[in-house]
């Protein structure tokens, strides 16, 4: 298809000597994955159109390398609203031929997994920190900054919002302790 090739066509420029490259980088550079995804969630961004419209196609469609007629989109849980977009070109070729092949193996295991009524979403990317504040573990301040309780998934303790949640309670414990102990010096 000609339009492949075509300006307008919101396709990832990501490829698998992308991904070589970043394997190569690694050493170097502990965020260099933030990077890889920073690409991504710009490509899938573009793909939908702005407005936090995002890309979506059917796992037949996925698997089968085509644009999802609009006509033919499952109703989503989205509610900012959806696009048809070839997310089968939006990551490395090794990473798509990897989700193909868990699509069609989740599919043997449940029959309809991969079905016309899939819809794939374009990822979201968001990570939880990529780096640790390092905290005590008795009194849970910072090693470095006293006074400071990091919590959370900024501070690398979270890895979803329940998990947050819990870490952010936890810490509170210990600033509310941090506040009884020199209250009880003065």
């Amino acid at each position: 298809d000609d339009d492949d090739d075509d300006d307008d066509d919101a396709t990832s420029s990501s490829d698998d000597d992308d991904a070589s490259r970043l394997e190569r980088l690694r050493a170097r550079s502990p965020l260099v994955g933030l990077d890889f995804q920073r690409k991504i969630e710009r490509a899938a961004a573009k793909m939908g159109g702005g407005d936090l419209v995002v890309p979506v196609q059917t796992a037949p469609d996925f698997l089968e390398g085509r644009l999802t007629d609009v006509a033919n989109l499952p109703r989503s849980s989205y509610r900012l609203g959806v696009k048809p977009a070839r997310l089968d070109t939006l990551y490395p070729k090794a990473v798509t031929e990897a989700v193909k092949a868990s699509l069609r193996a989740f599919d043997k295991q449940m029959p309809g997994y991969a079905g016309p009524e899939a819809l794939l979403h374009a990822p979201e990317a968001r990570t939880s920190s990529p780096v640790r504040v390092v905290r005590d573990k008795d009194d849970g301040q910072s090693i470095t900054a006293l006074g400071l309780f990091p919590a959370g998934e900024g501070a690398g303790y979270a890895g979803g919002i329940v998990s947050a949640a819990v870490d952010g309670i936890q810490a509170a414990d210990k600033v509310m302790q941090a506040m009884e102990r020199r209250s009880n010096v003065k």
